[in-house]
């Protein structure tokens, strides 16, 4: 799998699918899970690198400190049509980040939103792009979970593209 490599299980916020590592030596990326499938053997032409349609969410420590590791005490709210805490389907990131300070995470290539202890990581047209093109690109693609017409919509239009 190269998604939920972070969530609201740990004491800190982090994307749950970042292209690339905090740090060279970490594996918490999609890079470094395709790249390692591929150096035990796995045909590189058999891969599939998942793209997660959905958000992974945090209750922030405090709401100040609301960057990338920020100290988090579980999840945020449960979403108004999921009803899960620490997830929300792409619909509803839509209309969390509507009404939140949203943010990109430059070396991993992410976007994440915040709004007042509310911290949510997910993707977007700009992150599957860079994906698409940066991140392994002899590899297939697919898209992980799409409940709802909507958020298939959402979540296919940004491959559409190429």
């Amino acid at each position: 799998l190269s998604y939920d490599l972070h969530g609201s299980w740990e004491k800190f916020t982090g994307h749950n699918s970042p292209l690339k590592s905090l740090r060279l030596s970490s594996f918490h990326s999609q890079a470094y899970a395709m790249d390692y499938w591929r150096k035990l053997g796995a045909p590189a032409d058999k891969l599939i690198m998942g793209f997660p349609a959905y958000g992974r969410t945090f209750q922030l420590l405090e709401e100040s400190k609301n960057g990338l590791q920020a100290a988090s005490t579980g999840p945020a709210s449960p979403g108004y049509y999921t009803k899960q805490a620490g997830f929300l389907a792409y619909y509803e990131v839509c209309s969390f980040i509507q009404r939140a300070e949203q943010r990109w995470i430059d070396y991993q290539y992410v976007p994440y939103a915040y709004k007042g202890k509310e911290w949510v990581a997910y993707d977007d047209t700009i992150s599957f792009t860079y994906k698409n093109i940066l991140g392994v690109p002899w590899c297939g693609h697919w898209i992980w979970t799409t409940p709802g017409a909507f958020s298939v919509a959402m979540a296919l239009s940004p491959l559409s593209i190429y």
